[in-house]
């Protein structure tokens, strides 16, 4: 390729931006090196990046996101490894690269917004903002609580947010703005809380805007059972409690939390893994009108339940592909074979993975998170990472506080980053 050239163009520049929306992730990047006009559009225009991302993810008139990539965690009880999956035309999982840091360093996943994906950096209590389709990276100051983050957008104000809420004593909820560059303690009423549990991560739903999580009550003898919604408003930051739908399983039942860039939440309603007896899956989507401080005006309405075939023991992913195409886990604990089931034809395909599968759906996309941080906050506040093309694998930093960010190739290229303490 030549150098970036400015030259004229026949179309508006409008219609322009129509068309390049349209097409592929992969095309959009390779006609970077056409103008300085595309490319400016292409790399720093944060807006033509959401309609792309949205245009991908919406074509259709599914209740949930179509996705092309799965982000799942490796098996090793420590320093785990999130690893990249596509999917075969057979539905097989095809591994692309994996996320790596030092021994001495646990990197696990939140949600993704946007085609950011929000890691959590455990011990640190940092934040790690990645889009890989750009290989972008951006490394948050650490959170004053020991929260989980989670990524949403704020798209009153143009910003992405991370909030972390920590429910172990008093309840507090800390929200980190990209624009702003710095954490706010949240004055919230959240006695609701007490004596209560975050279950597994957050989702952000209704383009970014909502940020969900299931919570129940500590219990000694059990594991914990969602009995709420704790949704955060990223626009007007308000934290609520909203109820669970009014599932068909009542004594037995497990909830999990699914992506939907259409609605305020999206929770998929199905059998405890440890019940046999019942095989339907029941998603659930939060419709609301006026304000989140509203509980009235919010109201659960099921979209469709799945009848799960067969007679072997069988539990669903929280991973579904889109409307018609699910993940799910058959067999015992410790024989547990991932299949795809395709609901149209109720066919279920092996995809030659064994174990469970968490499952964060990913979709590529061109959004920038150093393109909206301010240039007095940049440096000071969010540290950016360097790149280093074609780094040997087994290369260390030269500071042993720095955390190393890779992701390995299929075909052995590598692209890793050094980020340096705050």
């Amino acid at each position: 390729m030549g150098d970036v050239i400015e030259g004229p163009s026949i179309l508006p520049q409008e219609l322009v931006a129509v068309i390049l929306c349209k097409l592929p992730l992969k095309s959009l990047l390779r006609f970077t090196t056409v103008c300085k006009t595309w490319l400016s559009m292409i790399r720093n225009d944060h807006h033509f990046a959401i309609k792309h991302y949205l245009a991908r993810t919406t074509s259709s008139s599914h209740v949930l996101d179509d996705v092309d990539y799965m982000f799942d965690l490796t098996r090793a009880t420590s320093n785990r490894k999130p690893c990249l999956y596509s999917f075969t035309a057979a539905k097989t999982f095809r591994y692309m690269y994996k996320f790596e840091c030092v021994p001495d360093m646990t990197i696990d996943m939140s949600n993704s917004c946007h085609g950011v994906i929000c890691f959590g950096l455990i011990s640190r209590c940092q934040a790690l903002l990645c889009n890989p389709s750009i290989q972008e990276a951006v490394l948050l100051p650490p959170s004053p609580n020991k929260g989980e983050p989670a990524l949403g957008f704020d798209h009153i104000s143009n910003d992405y947010k991370v909030v972390t809420i920590n429910c172990e004593n008093i309840c507090t909820v800390n929200v980190y703005s990209v624009r702003q560059g710095y954490w706010r303690n949240l004055q919230v009423n959240a006695s609701f809380l007490c004596n209560s549990e975050i279950i597994g991560y957050g989702g952000s739903n209704a383009n970014g805007r909502m940020c969900n999580w299931l919570f129940g009550k500590k219990l000694e003898s059990t594991r914990t059972r969602a009995t709420g919604l704790l949704s955060f408003d990223m626009v007007e930051e308000v934290l609520k409690e909203l109820p669970m739908p009014e599932c068909r399983i009542h004594k037995i039942h497990e909830h999990k939390l699914l992506s939907s860039s259409r609605w305020q939440g999206c929770i998929s309603c199905l059998p405890d893994l440890w019940d046999d007896n019942s095989k339907f899956v029941d998603v659930w989507v939060l419709k609301g009108s006026g304000t989140i401080n509203r509980s009235e005006y919010w109201t659960w309405n099921k979209m469709f339940a799945v009848k799960l075939p067969g007679d072997d023991p069988m539990h669903s992913s929280n991973f579904w592909l889109n409307d018609k195409e699910m993940f799910v886990n058959v067999g015992q604990l410790d024989t547990e074979e991932v299949f795809h089931y395709d609901l149209d034809t109720q066919q279920l395909r092996r995809t030659g993975r064994k174990g469970f599968i968490f499952g964060l759906n990913y979709v590529g996309s061109l959004v920038s998170i150093k393109c909206l941080m301010s240039p007095k906050h940049g440096s000071k506040h969010g540290e950016s990472v360097q790149q280093n093309v074609g780094q040997d694998e087994d290369s260390k930093s030269d500071d042993n506080g720095g955390f190393i960010f890779r992701v390995v190739g299929r075909k052995g290229v590598r692209w890793s980053h050094s980020l340096k303490p705050i």
